[in-house]
């Protein structure tokens, strides 16, 4: 059990980065200058494309890495694991990332922690081509390309968490938990023991309904059917649902769950 600090997870959009920066003329006479604004990052979805430290290049892990920034320079995403959440200060093409709040869960790849070592400071924002490149006071870079979010309708989610109040676990070692919202208006899949079936209405509100759960009565070990009796109360009700990125928030009350889109 880990504790979620104030970082959930997430998602990717990023704030524009509209002010406009005066540059040397190029070709257009002595004396004059020409007007370069940062890249245009409002409005869209981005995700963590890959990170070059010390010119070694690396990709996010699967289920991806992902951030947003709104116009308020409020920043939540994550890095492949862990979710984390802070501030940004947005200046024409320059980002300036304070110290990050995160969860506190076990990854078992250092991905994410050479992110943040170029994430939180002050990066330069320029376009390259369809993407965009953040580059740290090292050299240090992160690409980023835009993206769509996954659909939360004929998706594989795999549950990568539990999540309890200020708390998050991930599942238990064996427990294997997946939903698929069907164009049919029902959900099935697995909670990490038993399959399950129920039916599920999507609203317009960003809510979802799940109705009571048909599940097969196979007996597992004690912390898998712990994991799958918490996810059992996310049925037989109404829930919020938020997708970003590759990843779905399923949240009920003080209970929910978080899980990331399967390849294909």
């Amino acid at each position: 059990m880990i504790s979620s600090a104030a970082a959930v997870a997430a998602v990717g959009l990023l704030a524009a980065c509209g002010d406009q920066q005066a540059g040397g003329g190029g070709g257009q006479g002595a004396g004059q200058t020409s007007v370069v604004p940062g890249p245009e990052l409002t409005g869209v979805q981005w995700g963590v494309e890959s990170l070059t430290v010390g010119g070694k290049k690396a990709e996010p892990p699967r289920g991806g890495a992902y951030f947003e920034i709104k116009k308020n320079g409020e920043v939540q995403g994550t890095f492949g694991c862990n979710s984390f959440s802070g501030k940004v200060d947005l200046a024409g093409g320059t980002l300036k990332v304070g110290s990050l709040a995160r969860t506190e869960m076990y990854c078992g790849d250092d991905f994410e922690e050479r992110a943040f070592g170029v994430f939180e400071g002050e990066l330069k924002a320029e376009q390259a081509g369809q993407k965009v490149k953040l580059t740290g006071e090292g050299g240090d870079f992160i690409t980023l390309a835009k993206v769509e979010p996954a659909p939360l309708t004929g998706t594989e989610w795999q549950v990568t968490a539990v999540l309890e109040g200020d708390t998050a676990a991930s599942l238990p070692k064996g427990a294997k938990a997946r939903l698929t919202f069907g164009k049919d208006g029902r959900v099935t899949g697995s909670l990490g023991c038993n399959r399950v079936n129920a039916k599920a209405t999507v609203h317009d509100d960003g809510t979802l309904t799940l109705g009571p759960a048909g599940t097969t009565r196979k007996m597992c070990p004690d912390d898998v059917m712990k994991t799958e009796r918490a996810l059992l109360g996310l049925f037989d009700g109404k829930s919020e649902y938020k997708i970003t990125h590759r990843t779905l928030h399923l949240t009920k009350g003080d209970t929910g769950l978080t899980a990331t889109a399967g390849k294909g």
